[in-house]
């Protein structure tokens, strides 16, 4: 049985998502494989995609950090950097004899550079799935503070090193000698009207899907549902710790809900959401109107938000506008959109899982 080490960045869960969704496929067309995951993303989100796996908690990120899911930290994020960077020799030596106890024959990353790190010193092939890498966002950060600059210069010799680069659309920076695939995204287990019996929802009623990813934000404009929407039920993933109704047509979800986050998405008639790339592609491979609130102080927006003008039905929403609910204003022009009806497009996990099959055989 080959092993196959995945490091993923716990900026967030869209990587994750990414990851689960590569590694779900990897087990359907390569079942002998094993996966063994290294990130700060908790257990149980791989869980909900994955039936076996090892699960190995560590820090390998070195991303920014948030304050919240719209708004980056970047004294926060400099701080973390200046203790991460460079990679401490007793740190790798230890991941190379993780890595060799654990038989991994590969190392994918996702899009933790400290698993580039550790794969070269252990003398193992690496693969970069990635639709932006961290040198690149610093180097764009580093025009508002040029400490970023330093950091941004350590990491890209790094993430050039790969054996094998895969950039999955939407890509921020787009490479003449990448692989590029299409949008990465898990796929649904269950029918729309399935995840509407299984809510306890009218399946007669508009349904409305609200993600934020997986940093904590909060929704105080929730009263306003109710008294203004009482005819639209309202999904809020990861609002609360335990499932509840906030309002008779609002369902607060915990970030470990049994409801698969692909499945509400699918079951929703429209998707209020971040704009981060694991809703990004799950809306576009669902064909969900999606209204997405646009982060003006991260250098990834500008790519996402030209793959969702030309691909995925919706409008961009100021992010300062969130809390205060002005984007409901918005909300019977999205749900007005109906769902995009195209040609269904191969899954970009699909591509991603025959290129390792393909480098694990040679």
């Amino acid at each position: 049985m080959a092993s196959v080490a995945f490091f993923v960045t716990a900026h967030g869960f869209g990587h994750a998502s990414r990851a689960c969704a590569v590694a779900q496929t990897l087990a359907r067309i390569a079942p002998d494989t094993r996966v063994e995951l290294f990130t700060g993303i908790p257990q149980w989100y791989f869980s909900q995609s994955l039936k076996e796996f090892g699960y190995h908690r560590m820090d390998c990120d070195t991303g920014p950090i948030q304050k919240d899911a719209l708004t980056t930290d970047l004294a926060a994020t400099l701080k973390k950097l200046d203790e991460d960077i460079p990679f401490s020799r007793k740190r790798l030596d230890s991941l190379v004899s993780k890595l060799q106890r654990l038989h991994c024959a590969m190392v994918v990353c996702d899009i933790a550079p400290l698993g580039i790190a550790a794969a070269r010193d252990a003398g193992l092939p690496c693969i970069l799935i990635e639709n932006f890498t961290w040198d690149w966002i610093y180097a764009e950060l580093a025009a508002r503070d040029p400490n970023f600059e330093r950091f941004s210069s350590f990491l890209k010799p790094l993430f050039a090193s790969v054996d094998l680069h895969i950039q999955s659309t939407p890509v921020c920076r787009p490479s003449t000698s990448a692989k590029q695939v299409n949008p990465i995204s898990r796929s649904p287990r269950h029918s729309a009207p399935d995840t509407r019996k299984a809510l306890a929802l009218d399946p007669g009623r508009p349904l409305v899907f609200i993600t934020m990813g997986g940093v904590p934000q909060g929704h105080p404009y929730v009263g306003s549902l109710e008294t203004k929407f009482s005819g639209i039920d309202f999904v809020i993933a990861g609002a609360s710790r335990t499932e509840h109704r906030a309002a008779r047509n609002v369902l607060m979800l915990p970030p470990d809900s049994i409801h698969y986050h692909p499945d509400l998405v699918r079951a929703a008639d429209v998707v209020i959401g971040k704009a981060g790339y694991s809703t990004i592609a799950e809306v576009f491979h669902a064909g969900s109107p999606f209204g997405y609130f646009v982060r003006d102080d991260s250098p990834e927006m500008p790519p996402l938000v030209e793959f969702l003008r030309d691909n995925v039905k919706g409008l961009a929403l100021q992010a300062t506008g969130y809390p205060s609910g002005d984007w409901l204003a918005h909300l019977q022009g999205l749900l007005s959109e109906g769902k995009d009806a195209r040609q269904e497009v191969e899954n970009g996990a699909i591509q991603c899982a025959r290129m390792i099959v393909e480098r694990l055989s040679s």
